[in-house]
This record gives C-alpha cells, sequence and structure tokens, in this order.
C-alpha cells in the first residue's frame, strides 16, 4: 500500500501538535502545520485569525472549559445558518425541503 508523502509530513506535524504541552503552543503549531499543505488558502486568513483570538482568550480566561463551550455554541449557530440557507435555496428553488 503506497501512502501519499504530503499525508506522512501532515501526520509528522500532527504529532507535534500533540506533543507540545502546551495549549497555546500546540494552537499556534496547529495553524502553521495546516498552511504548510493547504493548496487553496482563501479562507486560510479566517482560520488564523479564529485561532488567534481562540488562543487569546484561553490565554485571558486560564480556563479551558469556557471557551471550548463559547466554541461549540459558535459552530452550532454556524451550522444553523448553514441548514436554514441550504433551506431557503431549496424551497426558491421550488424543490421540496
Amino acid at each position: 500500500m503506497a501512502f501519499d508523502r504530503k499525508f506522512l509530513l501532515l501526520s509528522a506535524g500532527e504529532v507535534l501538535v500533540v506533543a507540545a504541552t502546551d495549549l497555546l503552543v500546540a494552537l499556534v503549531l496547529q495553524a502553521i502545520v495546516l498552511a504548510v499543505f493547504l493548496e487553496d488558502r482563501r479562507g486560510y486568513g479566517v482560520f488564523a485569525v479564529g485561532i488567534a483570538i481562540f488562543a487569546g482568550i484561553i490565554a485571558a480566561s486560564g480556563n479551558v472549559l469556557l471557551p471550548l463551550l463559547g466554541l461549540a455554541a459558535a459552530l452550532g449557530c454556524g451550522y444553523l445558518a448553514l441548514t436554514l440557507q441550504d433551506y431557503r435555496i431549496a424551497r426558491w428553488a421550488g424543490g421540496g425541503a
């Protein structure tokens, strides 16, 4: 079985992220590892800013649970917005929802 070289290098980078004992360092390493392997970087700026804000909130609060709950709430709201937008497009196109 042949493995893709990019996949193996990305996996090695993820090992570094997991090996980091500090959560802030892990978040920064995650952004760097992902940036190296992206071919289309259109949304990377938003991702990097989001990680920086999330890392700042974790550093300011000193607690991980509350920022993770906030992140989960934001992701849930984003999913809900995308689902409603898909529903509106389906209704506008005349298809059944």
